[in-house]
């Protein structure tokens, strides 16, 4: 068949412009049609998984500040009703001399207070009482060169500034002109009038190395207190999420996202679906081109034919037959064409999308990046509880290897796990799989292989939670694993808990009413029967009546630390046993081993005083002789244990069973004790060097001296000395 040369007046005929444009129309709405649905469909979607996001991140400002503001309101409430701060209020408002008892016994409470916080974020508490010159700090007492009239300053109870600013004050000390979070309220005793303010005072770098942690790129988070700015952090700019505070209703919290975390970018998957519309269009467009042209073409050849004037052969009949016989040939092709192709039987393919939109920056987000590559969709975030029921560390050890060995054997191509350690009782299990409703079970299955693989005595326990599909989420869903081991406190060891958010955050839990009178009162009638019964109280009425909430727990136990702490801190002065450091009880421990853990300490604060008691009134000659040879001689450097036995003819066992009976600790100890107690003597009422005063102690290596110092009295002689220099009234 003869084809004719591409002439331009093929492109030029009305028929072609026609053809070609009708294509580029339908081919352009099309586009324009799939474009409209991917734009809004990746917007909805975008939109959505944002909101997901800034919800669930100023979720956790939110818990973030309000623990701290959970924290700062225990020390205010335990301050507010404490007899010891009471009884300082009095003596200042008489005008009596401090005692300097009285004033360890303040410093010592308000540092209790502040420790029982268990927030490190903390810097320090301090006490002002109005129409005084001092303001007394968990470490020290600041001399002011005037009176505080606290009637003139205008206090909010939420700030970050410095303590001169908030007092109108010029104080050239660290602790005042230091940029501090403050949270302030007044002093009352009871439910009495205002005497004072009570500031508590956090770290201005943790709280922003915080909000560091909680801002990522373009977002703002602002915390207002009566709508005012408390803080504000980042760009201020975006969509606005809110959040209210569960520690006071007068703060919230706000969030502000980016404007280009909803518009699309080069990343977004909408761009690439749109881009390769585009090219698609561009592709028809040419199709559409070319179907135009040959089409048009028989068109164009029949305006030829019929437009010659002239026949200069002599078959001129003959030669228009041949050319409509190829006209009608090309003719029946073109229909032929028609019917059997159309050029938008592959338009579907346009709306074809790429799922699984996945961030991979978010890769780098919480610090395991170097330890495993979540490759599935669903992951499922655990932390292990390892309990020895013989306390064996060594136990506890094999239980870890073994663990890490079958996670290690359980990895397959459905399920991939990563252990790690978080601390030597605790281990991290992270599942991740494409199948994330089958996670639960997999985590229950695991469970019971490793409750297998480990000895005997060790029970194992699993605090877990929701399967999560967003990667940004690790850290939090970490940290909420590690909230759910406190339900071992009420429901016991052994078991697979997982996270319930409506159990985080509720206050509601039982204490008795003044704890410390009642539990002081059995103490000194030595009725273990009355103290065993305070703590059944305790357990009872908080199983019964207890949401057993994360929030409550922690409460729960930081008064029962305090109330107990206070409890043996005036009870050894009352039975005149020196005070012993108590630790604060373990974490991840039940409601019935917290009880005997304090009732356990307080049992023995008694069985040493009944020891000291026996000892003193069963003393035979020879032995009160040979204490009080001691006593008189414990700052001669020459003492040691063998010229005692040697000078009164018996054995250093002997002398090491009679010091041990007598009062409770070793001879050295004994010693060691006695001569601190000469050397805070010395401190406090001369001007002596440390030199002199270590060797008139019965010292002769100064390190030897500061090492025993610090080790009973938990602070360097030096700093001991200076603190007494602010304490003098």
């Amino acid at each position: 068949m003869k084809i004719m040369g591409k002439s331009p007046g093929y492109k030029k005929s009305r028929f072609f412009r026609n053809m070609f444009f009708s294509y580029c129309i339908i081919i352009l709405l099309s586009f324009f049609v799939y474009s409209a649905v991917i734009s809004y469909e990746s917007m909805k979607v975008k939109k959505e998984q944002t909101a997901a996001y800034y919800n669930a991140k100023i979720q956790t400002f939110a818990n973030a500040m309000d623990q701290q503001i959970f924290s700062a309101q225990r020390i205010v409430s335990d301050l507010n009703t404490s007899s010891l701060i009471n009884k300082l209020y009095v003596t200042v408002q008489m005008g009596q001399p401090i005692d300097s008892y009285l004033l360890y016994q303040v410093l010592s409470d308000i540092r209790l207070q502040k420790t029982a916080g268990d927030n490190f974020n903390i810097y320090d508490v301090a006490l002002m009482l109005n129409q005084y010159d001092k303001i007394y700090t968990g470490n020290e007492v600041i001399r002011l060169p005037k009176k505080l009239n606290l009637s003139n300053v205008e206090v909010t109870p939420l700030s970050l500034q410095d303590l001169n600013s908030m007092l109108g004050m010029k104080n050239d000390q660290l602790i005042f002109y230091k940029k501090y979070f403050i949270y302030t309220s007044k002093y009352k005793y009871g439910s009495g009038s205002t005497r004072g303010i009570i500031c508590v005072l956090f770290e201005d770098k943790k709280i922003t190395d915080l909000l560091d942690s909680l801002t990522g790129d373009d977002t703002g988070l602002v915390m207002y207190y009566n709508g005012t700015p408390v803080l504000e952090k980042g760009s201020l700019k975006g969509s606005l999420f809110r959040q209210a505070s569960r520690a006071d209703r007068n703060i919230s919290y706000e969030i502000y996202a980016s404007s280009d975390k909803i518009s699309f970018g080069i990343r977004d998957i909408s761009f690439y679906a749109l881009l390769f519309g585009f090219i698609i269009f561009a592709f028809y467009a040419f199709l559409a081109y070319s179907f135009a042209y040959r089409y048009a073409s028989p068109f164009e050849r029949i305006r030829q034919v019929m437009g010659k004037g002239k026949r200069e052969e002599k078959n001129e009949g003959e030669r228009i037959v041949e050319d409509v016989e190829h006209l009608l040939g090309e003719r029946n092709d073109y229909m032929e064409q028609v019917h059997t192709i159309s050029p938008y039987a592959s338009q579907g393919i346009l709306y074809s999308l790429i799922s699984g939109d996945f961030d991979k920056e978010g890769m780098n987000q919480g610090g395991l990046k170097n330890f495993f590559e979540f490759k599935k969709m669903f992951f499922l975030a655990a932390v292990i509880d390892i309990w020895d029921q013989n306390h064996n560390k060594e136990l506890v050890k094999e239980a870890k290897q073994r663990i890490k060995s079958l996670a290690a054997e359980e990895v397959d191509s459905d399920y991939k796990i990563l252990c790690y350690e978080k601390d030597r009782r605790h281990l991290f299990l992270i599942l991740n799989s494409d199948k994330g409703e089958l996670l639960e079970d997999k985590l229950y299955d695991i469970f019971e292989r490793i409750r297998k693989e480990v000895p005997d005595t060790v029970v194992l326990t699993v605090g877990a939670d929701d399967v999560r599909e967003e990667f940004e989420e690790l850290n939090a869903s970490c940290d909420r694993a590690i909230m759910t081991l406190d339900r071992i406190l009420w429901e016991d060891r052994g078991s697979v808990y997982f996270y319930d958010a409506e159990l985080e955050f509720s206050l509601t839990y039982y204490f008795p009413k003044n704890p410390v009178k009642s539990l002081i009162k059995a103490v000194k009638e030595k009725d273990r029967g009355e103290i065993l019964a305070f703590f059944q109280e305790i357990h009872e009425k908080n199983e019964q009546e207890s949401d057993h909430s994360v929030t409550a727990n922690q409460l729960l136990l930081s008064e029962l630390y305090v109330t107990v702490g206070k409890v043996l801190q005036i009870s050894r002065e009352y039975y005149g046993i020196p005070f012993r450091k108590m630790e604060k009880c373990p974490d991840y421990m039940t409601i019935e081993e917290v009880i005997s853990y304090y009732k356990g300490i307080i049992y023995g604060m008694l069985s040493e005083a009944e020891e000291k008691k026996d000892s003193q009134e069963e003393l035979p000659g020879l032995d009160g002789e040979l204490i009080e040879y001691i006593n008189q001689n414990d700052r001669n450097p020459d003492l040691s244990l063998a010229q005692i036995a040697d000078h009164f003819s018996v054995s250093c066992k002997y002398v090491t069973s009679l010091v041990k009976k007598r009062f409770g600790v070793t001879y050295l100890k004994y010693v060691q004790e006695r001569r601190v107690e000469y050397a805070v003597h010395l401190l406090k009422t001369t001007d002596l060097s440390l030199e002199r005063i270590a060797e008139e102690c019965g010292y002769t290596n100064m390190l030897t001296f500061r090492r025993n110092f610090k080790a009973i009295m938990e602070q360097n002689p030096s700093d001991y000395r200076m603190g007494q220099d602010g304490l003098e009234l």
